[in-house]
Formats: C-alpha cells, structure tokens, sequence
C-alpha cells in the first residue's frame, strides 16, 4: 500500500511540473471538393427547375430603356434625384387618393438604400431588385422644420445623398443653404417628409425621425413602386432619361 502511494505521488509531481502543454508540430492538407461523375440528381432537379424557370422570367421582364447608365453618385446623381422624385410623386398620389387634407412637401432617400446602379439600355426587374433587395416602404412623417435642418446637417456632412423638393448647399460640410419648394426652411415651422421605414425610424443615424409629429406608412414597398413608375414612364414616353438639377450642390 505503501508503494501504491508513494507510486501516485511520484506520477502527480511528474505531471505537476508541466502545467503547460506546446504544440510541436502542425499538419495541414487541402481536401478539394468537387463533383465527379456524379452527375444531377433528377428528382431534385425536376422539384426546383419549376420554381427557377418561373423566377427566371420574372426576373427577365423588361420595365424600361434608359438613354444612359442612371449611377449613384455625390452630391447628386441621376439615380438618387430619380427615385427621391418617384417616392415624392407616390406620397403626392397616395394622399389624394385616400383624400387625406395633406401634401408631402419633400423626399430623402439614404445612399446607402440604393445597392446598385441601373444599365443603360434594357432595365429589367432584375436589374430593380439588384437596386433594392430589401422590403423597405413607403413613409410619410410629419416633423418640424428643425429636424428638416438635423438631416440636412447630416446629408452635408456625408457629402450629398438623394432629395426631392429640397435644395441643399453644402458648404465645408455643413449646411450652406436649406429650401423647400423655393422657401427657406423654417426651424419653427412643420414639413411632411417621404423617406422609407428604415429611415423613419431613425435608421442611418436619423434619430431626429423618431418621435415624428405624425407618421404615416403608405405600405407600399418601394421597389414595386419603382417598377410601376419607371414600366409606365416607358410605355408614355418612350426611352428613360434623367438629369441633375443642382438640387443638391457645393457652395463656393
């Protein structure tokens, strides 16, 4: 027994002296995967293809023709100046036709809601969803003339984004000059404003949307609004072409 003790002591020293275990050596090796005469699985394929096929030619459907590529750009670009008019013109449409005693006074879309540029030459639905992936709609929220000027502070200090009603100068990153429809904004005075839900509800870093005086969700989503818009400008007027005002510009 004695032995016994004596033995487990001398094991428990042994290990008590290397607290610490070191890797020596390390073996890697590359495991490629790949797909070798397998071929396709028939029953899958014959459960997706339907699904594909029917998304592909939804995807195909041509909405319009542009004369030029519409890019995002700063302070203002044909593609941010396009879709801040479209919503603008949306909110103008929807309150008429739910007889609502008000009229949206301005627009602003976030650069960063807008993924993707449109092509010049054919414009697909595809092209529309790669634009707007996400399911962002339509709201309308009613603020004061002071948070009007917070968000041009901060669409100063970005550089541009896009607007709609609104003429910004931007000068040395800050605001320059602000107006609505021509008319200086009022820090007193009350505006409705279109943006989409993310924004709204003081996403992008504008919390000055938060507690709007009133707020008013159209639930309509923009990128269906866009197709609409854009497939029914085509058929009207023919080929799409769009131009920077000055809306938004560098003071000297």
């Amino acid at each position: 027994m004695r032995r016994l003790l004596l033995g487990i002591c001398a094991i428990l020293t042994l290990f008590s002296c290397s607290r610490y275990l070191t890797v020596s050596q390390i073996n890697t090796k590359n495991i490629p995967v790949e797909i070798r005469n397998s071929g396709i699985d028939s029953l899958a394929e014959s459960i997706v293809k339907p699904y594909r096929d029917s998304i592909d030619h939804d995807m195909k459907k041509l909405v319009g023709v542009t004369s030029s590529a519409l890019v995002k750009g700063k302070p203002e670009s044909k593609l941010t100046n396009l879709v801040s008019d479209i919503i603008l013109n949306y909110a103008s449409d929807y309150c008429t036709k739910q007889h609502l005693n008000i009229r949206p006074d301005a627009a602003y879309i976030n650069y960063g809601g807008l993924r993707a540029s449109l092509p010049q030459g054919e414009i697909t639905v595809g092209n529309i969803f790669e634009l707007m992936p996400f399911e962002n709609e339509i709201v309308m929220v009613k603020v004061s003339g002071e948070s009007i000027w917070k968000m041009a502070e901060k669409i100063a200090a970005r550089g541009g984004e896009g607007v709609a009603k609104l003429k910004l100068g931007i000068k040395n990153e800050t605001v320059g000059a602000l107006s609505i429809n021509g008319k200086a904004v009022d820090p007193n005075g009350e505006y409705w404003l279109v943006t989409n839900d993310y924004i709204a509800n003081g996403g992008d870093q504008m919390s000055m949307f938060i507690n709007a005086l009133e707020k008013i969700n159209t639930k309509a989503k923009i990128r269906e609004v866009l197709i609409q818009s854009l497939t029914e400008t085509y058929k009207s007027n023919g080929v799409i072409d769009y131009n920077e005002d000055g809306r938004i510009y560098y003071e000297q």
